[in-house]
């Protein structure tokens, strides 16, 4: 079993938008015309927060964010022998744990914007207050439980995951982009 410390650093803001059930329900409750009061006083509560109340990046987000660059790079492995496999299912085994990041809430900054309503063929636009961290830097372990990728892949990856993934809300709009510091 390999065991990797990455460290990363932000390229460009990271938005959070961690949707919990608890919100999702208050959220059902409101009227149209409760919604911008609500997104104004309730903004800080869509970011991640530990038992300590410090703002963290979840693992799950950079999980997510590499196997997607597994699927979209079409990097070949080096122990395939099909041209068309990728790492998709390779890195899906992996595991990503113990995030160092720690930020403040009350440092959070708002960041708002028109998004689409969710709803079949709805073209109405609603506004959204989403906490954004400007800069931030995090070591984050990974562990290769089956010692098949190289440094060299996982550093290509990686560096294509914090290029043109990203982490968080708004990757869409070029918010949660990284690059890789190190890797040990």
């Amino acid at each position: 079993m390999k065991q990797y410390c990455v460290r990363l650093k932000s390229t460009t803001p990271l938005l959070c938008n961690v949707r919990q059930r608890k919100i999702e329900l208050e959220l059902r409750k409101l009227k149209k015309n409760e919604l911008a009061d609500w997104e104004e006083n309730n903004w800080q509560r869509k970011a991640e927060i530990d038992k300590k109340g410090n703002v963290i990046i979840p693992s799950r987000w950079f999980r997510s964010a590499f196997i997607n660059a597994c699927k979209f790079s079409r990097l070949v492995p080096h122990f395939e022998t099909r041209k068309t496999a990728t790492y998709t299912r390779y890195a899906e085994s992996l595991i990503w744990q113990n995030s160092d990041f720690l930020f403040e809430v009350k440092n959070l900054k708002p960041y708002g914007a028109y998004v689409g309503a969710q709803g079949a063929g709805s073209k109405t636009k609603i506004w959204r207050i989403r906490p954004q961290i400007d800069s931030w830097e995090s070591n984050i372990e990974m562990v290769d439980p089956f010692e098949k990728m190289s440094v060299d892949e996982l550093k290509e990856l990686l560096e294509y995951c914090g290029m043109l993934v990203g982490v968080g809300d708004g990757r869409n709009l070029n918010f949660g982009r990284f690059e890789v510091v190190s890797i040990k």
